[in-house]
């Protein structure tokens, strides 16, 4: 009896340690930067404008504007949760080619961008910034794109400002739900200091939405979008879903069907 209590007591102790690890070092899973060096040098054909934004909360936010001739808009792009502008700058460039001016920004952390991180923080940063492109823009088209992680930061945006469209790539119906996917035997309930509540944000979406997931994703699964596709129609939304059968995390944009509907969505 004794040797099961102590065994059950180490055991107790061991989780105990793994959730109080996790809870400090969550940050290292949610947020995987690289960071860039001065001066930036972009690899792009496409005319740039290079941003470093000053924003509340002693942040300063790296960020490249995209620019083509007579624009259609603009589409204000956040990124996924790897990376940098040295990497990302290459899928804003791809967008460019619809027409729009783009405007991509890195992440507290990420790139040249500094300044304490948290949820509420971002998703102000993320304001500002757009407030300041967007009001070069009056009268013209505004898109809010969200990709994988920047998703949640996409809908949250897109609740508080009045985009004309939404784009969601590899969205997730919250972070919690996604982290409890992740780690179903943690108490990721009450360690979890990220939420991004796309789910809720979504409902005071008024503009059309329009979700691109791949059935074989691994990294963020197909359901988790599905059932927030399935919400926002459930919530009377202008919502579009397009599936694309074998895409993966990072792939979508090699799929033909993929450019056809994001294309027709932004026309």
């Amino acid at each position: 009896m004794f040797y099961l209590l102590n065994t059950i007591g180490v055991v107790l102790l061991l989780y105990v340690a793994v959730c109080i690890v996790y809870f400090f070092i969550q940050e290292k899973f949610i947020f995987v930067p690289t960071l860039l060096g001065e001066p930036f040098e972009s690899k792009l054909t496409t005319p740039t404008e290079e941003y470093l934004i000053d924003t509340p909360n002693k942040g300063k936010i790296h960020g490249l504007l995209l620019k083509v001739d007579q624009p259609k808009g603009l589409i204000f792009y956040l990124h996924g949760n790897t990376g940098s502008l040295k990497r990302w700058q290459f899928m804003a460039e791809e967008l460019s080619l619809l027409g729009y001016d783009v405007f991509v920004l890195d992440y507290r952390g990420y790139g040249r961008s500094k300044g304490r991180r948290s949820e509420a923080i971002l998703h102000r940063d993320h304001e500002y910034c757009y407030d300041l492109i967007s009001a070069k823009y009056e009268g013209l088209q505004k898109v809010i794109y969200g990709r994988s992680l920047g998703s949640g930061f996409a809908v949250r945006l897109a609740s508080r400002r009045s985009p004309d469209k939404l784009v969601l790539e590899t969205p997730y119906f919250n972070f919690l739900s996604l982290a409890q996917w992740y780690l179903p035997y943690l108490p990721v309930k009450y360690l979890l200091r990220y939420r991004m509540q796309s789910h809720i944000y979504l409902q005071h979406v008024h503009c059309p939405i329009h979700i691109f997931h791949g059935n074989a994703d691994i990294i963020v699964p197909y359901s988790s979008a599905l059932n927030l596709y399935k919400h926002a129609v459930e919530h009377g939304k202008q919502v579009q879903m397009t599936t694309l059968v074998g895409g993966k995390h990072s792939n979508l944009n090699i799929f033909p069907l993929f450019h056809e509907k994001l294309t027709e969505f932004l026309a």
